[in-house]
């Protein structure tokens, strides 16, 4: 074999080694995601702490590889060998088996400790993989060994590519069961081929003596990299908390920041970027403008649309690449003795970004602050920051002014809609952050103010904690014609999830989407349920049809909800016969538990970010629902949504078992106007007759979302 053929067999082995390994790395990630659902609800901050704890595992890894680097290459690779195989006795990995460790009510650290008792060696010893294998590759005599950073980018590729695979290919085929094993053995696969990689290459006992020869690192140069590595990574958390918390929570938004993320260091590190580094810099001040126009300025105008969705991915991709091709632009190639170092510092950066956002940002900050704060930060790494104004800058300074008046002279007299206002301000904004001295002048002044504006306008009520952020306030509002008055508010994040008339003798009225003239009605009507369960408690507004002979049982996973609807809102305390039965922890869970309780009507309303959670609408949990459910008896899905049609998945579900459904989207027209238009739907099993709802437009659903009466 001649040396260029062997040279490429080292490449190729090398590389794919490391696609392998950040393959798996990112498989298991989405894959433990939906191991959580059943367990912890469809809550973001359980896939925001399991990203942390992966963090954290990376940062493990990575200081172990470092460790093993003052050994010569030989052993070196050999405990990483024998670190994957002893992962080897923690797998297939499987949480159901270890659901006692999370608490009825979960909270972030015991997320933490299940994934610390289950994936953490297995995790930690893949983690070592990418800087072992390019400190080895030093060692093969490849033209390229002196700059094995390039690797670094075939590793993120993998990582790139196991994580589209699982939502798209992976998931959809296979159960978990399948997928663990199927891990494990890919896992078994990988401790081949970096054997391989091993016997490939050289075992140079000087370079241990050139290691220890090397000149130290300056401290200034590691905590660049730190937080080079830091913002990127807490931007990844905090752009997902922010897009999960105001569109929905399933597992593939979940993974597209992540992949965005990725896809930044696969561009970063390659030997040729296809993007410059200087554009980066140039495009990084004006996508944080245009970002903070978005979360610190859109409100109903932009009402969080698919539009503010994508813009929110793109910024955050800027601000990652310009983070990132900074980080390949200052990494040590003159010297590999400090490779695993390097990448030690990137690990720390990382984890201290997952766990700033996983566990302290919902303690210092009561909304989404950590979003706008560390892209206003990132603005600091820019190397233009200490350049001087050019006259482009003077002028695009000078228009934003211009458009900045504009905006107030038309704002005074009602000359433009708030979404043309948005858009002028917009522009302004981002006009003024060519610059990024502007941009971060610009950036603390706008959230000084979004925040002093806070201040003065204090809410009833805000709380934040595992389950996001729930605000409660008061408004003026219509309730006949001619007669106003003020109606609480209940929102998690952006979604409503309950309003009451305070006026005297209104107090008891269902409003918004429960109205007397609304589904929900339609189906208590039919059925006259005597015993109802209502999965999510909201406001309790659905207590308002409780009656001396019908009981309801709600079921809520959000401890301070309960706490919330007594105390500021009167549905509890004043539709019924006294405060209802309510069960706090995942309704699928609970009811498993009831002791041979039966229900006429169950219904299901537990929002999470404008969206059921995913896990409640499976196979599995309608089967728990019918197992509780009497002769007779519906479910009724609440499906009213801003961005997507649940009818066809929730259809589908039910022709596989075999049960009847039925959908109704209910209009208004404003009367009376705190009543809501809704859309909800009914599965029950075939011998229940609902003809008699087809006089209230209800219709039957088909898979593909088609309706017909």
């Amino acid at each position: 074999m001649t040396t260029k053929t062997l040279n490429s067999v080292k490449l190729a082995l090398f590389s794919f080694t490391l696609f392998l390994s950040a393959a798996l790395m990112f498989v298991v990630r989405p894959m433990t995601g939906k191991m959580l659902l059943p367990l912890v609800g469809g809550t973001p901050p359980g896939w925001i702490v399991a990203v942390a704890f992966f963090q954290v595992m990376l940062l493990l890894g990575y200081f172990l590889a470092h460790l093993l680097s003052r050994f010569t290459p030989l052993w070196h690779g050999v405990f990483y060998i024998l670190c994957l195989g002893i992962g080897c006795f923690f797998l297939p990995a499987t949480l159901a088996n270890h659901a006692s460790l999370i608490k009825e009510t979960p909270t972030a650290p015991d997320v933490f400790l299940l994934l610390l008792s289950v994936i953490s060696v297995p995790f930690a010893a893949l983690s070592t993989t990418s800087s072992t294998l390019q400190r080895l590759f030093t060692t093969t005599g490849h033209p390229s060994a002196k700059d094995p950073y390039f690797l670094y980018a075939a590793s993120n590729l993998g990582s790139f590519t196991g994580l589209l695979l699982y939502p798209f290919l992976i998931e959809p085929r296979t159960s978990l069961t399948v997928q663990s094993r199927a891990w494990f053995f890919c896992y078994i696969l990988l401790m081949f081929f970096s054997a391989a990689c091993i016997a490939l290459s050289g075992n140079k006992k000087e370079s241990k003596k050139a290691d220890s020869l090397s000149a130290p690192m300056p401290w200034k140069q590691r905590l660049e990299w730190t937080a080079l590595a830091f913002i990127p990574s807490g931007l990844l958390l905090a752009v997902t908390t922010y897009i999960t918390t105001d569109l929905m929570s399933v597992p593939l938004l979940w993974v597209l920041p992540l992949g965005i993320y990725l896809l930044t260091f696969v561009i970063a590190f390659s030997k040729k970027p296809v993007i410059p580094y200087r554009w980066a810099l140039y495009a990084q001040p004006p996508a944080v403008g245009i970002a903070l126009t978005v979360v610190l300025l859109a409100t109903e105008a932009w009402n969080p649309s698919f539009l503010a969705f994508g813009i929110s991915l793109a910024t955050f991709g800027v601000v990652a690449l310009m983070c990132h091709m900074r980080l390949a632009e200052t990494r040590p190639v003159k010297d590999t003795a400090h490779l695993t170092e390097f990448y030690l510092m990137l690990a720390l950066g990382g984890a201290l970004g997952g766990m700033f956002n996983a566990f302290l940002a919902p303690l210092i900050f009561t909304r989404l602050e950590e979003y706008p704060l560390m892209m206003i930060a990132s603005l600091l790494f820019n190397k233009n920051i200490r350049s001087r104004f050019t006259k482009i800058h003077f002028y695009a300074a000078i228009a934003s002014c211009i458009l900045a008046l504009t905006f107030a002279a038309l704002h005074g007299h009602d000359l433009m809609t708030p979404f043309q206002g948005y858009l002028l301000i917009g522009a302004a904004f981002v006009l003024f952050t060519l610059h990024p001295k502007t941009a971060l002048i610009g950036g603390v002044v706008v959230f000084t103010a979004m925040t002093f504006q806070a201040w003065t306008h204090p809410l009833l009520f805000i709380e934040r904690n595992f389950f996001g952020v729930i605000r409660v306030y008061d408004r003026l509002a219509p309730i006949a014609q001619d007669e106003q008055a003020y109606l609480r508010f209940m929102l998690n994040g952006t979604t409503l999830h309950g309003t009451q008339i305070l006026k005297r003798g209104y107090e008891t009225i269902p409003t918004t989407y429960y109205n007397r003239a609304g589904p929900l009605n339609d189906i208590i009507s039919l059925i006259k349920p005597k015993n109802i369960a209502a999965v999510g408690l909201g406001t309790g507004t659905i207590n308002c049809y409780a009656r001396p002979d019908r009981k309801i049982t709600f079921f809520e996973i959000n401890p301070i909800v309960p706490e919330i609807a007594k105390e500021q809102f009167s549905y509890l305390s004043k539709c019924g016969a006294g405060i209802p039965r309510i069960i706090v922890g995942d309704a699928r869970l609970e009811l498993q538990k009831l002791d041979n309780e039966m229900f006429d009507l169950i219904v299901l309303d537990a929002f999470s970010s404008d969206m059921i959670p995913t896990h409640l609408m499976t196979k599995e949990a309608i089967e728990i629902y019918l197992s509780r459910l009497n002769s007779g008896g519906i479910i009724l899905f609440h499906i009213s949504n801003r961005h997507f049609t649940l009818d066809g998945p929730i259809s589908a579900t039910a022709n596989l078992l075999g049960l009847k459904n039925a959908v109704v989207m209910r209009e208004t027209g404003g009367k009376p106007p705190y009543a809501a238009a809704s859309r909800w739907m009914v599965v029950t099993r075939p011998d229940v007759n609902l003809k008699p709802l087809a006089t209230g437009g209800w219709m039957n659903a088909f898979p593909l979302g088609r309706t017909t009466a």
